[in-house]
């Protein structure tokens, strides 16, 4: 582009991606400015330098400024493009190129499996995945030391709070059992029904429940107790196995339990950690339990069955009956409703609701049939 018409460019976005001089194959040295942020669509004929401009020049530089964040050993292990002949590039950010090709189709594809874009999509979902509590509806997230101290701040800043982390112990434990062991390594003080007590006193009596609270630290919410507030959740959060507790020793208490796995410390209800394969039907974990991420079920559809019930039996009003297959069918049938003083020659749709039902499901009722039972029932009916 002459230096004329370079000065009367158009400003660029604050957020863009600058080009200068391109003169990659097709190219011929001009500059462009694509907004971040936008859907941005390279059109034109053929042979005009789409896939030089998208492929060879955006993508090689991306994938090339990408790579070179890596130590030199890791970066043996990437295919890389040339450097694309560009005189400056400015504000690009890590490319990822999605390329056309020919796959096999089967009955599973679909639109994001043929382009793969499904891979990035579950990837993608797995994390901005939100939990939701079925029972409450309480938002299930993991917590984290960092998590836990900033509710701690916003609630009970400036107030004494005891750290604790839950341990179960064995059924029928006794105090005098439990209580000098845990003094042994180290822990002075457990939270017992919102009481404090010691363990290095002398415990002869009395059982302990199933699951006890152990002081990590006792501290006051204050802004140079912040790092130790973050100690003592990370050490509480390890020793809980996940779940750690803060509690305010004012009247009336007020508390508030944390776990860093998608479990809802009220309630207990815990879901499964999302992942890519929970958002994939090609996997056992993410596929609908009833079609099996097929997309389709195959069932029997009792409308299909009978199209058309101004008929009579006689007429063909049961329509997989009809034709040479069925031939022996519809026989039976209509010896069957002689049998019961069906009228064969009446529309179905006036025949009684216990005739309609004898002649979709035979002298069996449905009631007494699982739904898998129910579907070979139909299949080997019709």
């Amino acid at each position: 582009m002459p230096e004329a018409d370079r000065k009367s460019t158009p400003r660029r976005p604050e957020s863009a991606i600058t080009l200068r001089g391109c003169r990659q194959h097709n190219l011929q040295g001009f500059d462009l400015d694509i907004p971040l942020g936008k859907l941005t669509v390279v059109t034109g004929p053929s042979g005009s330098g789409k896939s030089s401009l998208a492929f060879h020049t955006l993508y090689a530089e991306g994938q090339r400024r990408y790579v070179e964040t890596f130590s030199p050993y890791v970066r043996q292990f990437f295919d890389r493009m040339d450097k694309p002949a560009v005189d400056h590039i400015e504000g690009i950010p890590p490319a990822i190129a999605i390329e056309q090709q020919n796959h096999v189709r089967t009955t599973r594809s679909t639109v994001g499996t043929l382009t793969e874009i499904n891979d990035y999509l579950k990837l993608l979902f797995a994390r901005l995945a939100i939990g939701y509590d079925p029972l409450t509806g309480e938002t299930i997230q993991p917590d984290s030391p960092e998590s836990a101290a900033a509710w701690a701040t916003k609630n009970l800043a400036g107030k004494p709070v005891l750290v604790t982390f839950p341990i179960p112990t064995p059924p029928d434990s006794k105090a005098g059992e439990i209580l000098p062991l845990l003094n042994a390594q180290g822990y002075l003080r457990i939270l017992l029904d919102g009481q404090i007590i010691r363990t290095d006193e002398n415990w002869s009596a009395g059982f302990i429940p199933p699951v006890i609270h152990i002081v990590q630290d006792r501290l006051t919410l204050t802004p140079e107790n912040h790092s130790r507030l973050l100690e003592a959740l990370e050490a509480a959060f390890t020793l809980g196995k996940g779940h750690a507790t803060i509690s305010d020793t004012g009247i009336p208490a007020r508390s508030s339990s944390f776990s860093t796995t998608w479990t809802n410390p009220k309630t207990g209800f815990t879901l499964r950690k999302p992942t890519a394969a929970l958002f994939s039907f090609n996997s056992p974990l993410g596929a609908c339990p009833k079609c099996r991420g097929f997309g389709r079920i195959i069932g029997i559809d009792l409308e299909k069955a009978v199209p058309d019930k101004s008929l009579s039996i006689a007429q063909g009003a049961i329509k997989p009956f009809q034709g040479e297959r069925g031939d022996e069918c519809q026989h039976d049938l209509v010896r069957n409703c002689k049998e019961r003083d069906i009228d064969i020659k009446c529309p179905f749709e006036n025949l009684s609701e216990d005739e309609q039902e004898w002649i979709y499901y035979g002298d069996r009722k449905t009631g007494d049939l699982t739904p898998d039972e129910l579907q070979g029932y139909l299949i080997l009916k019709c």
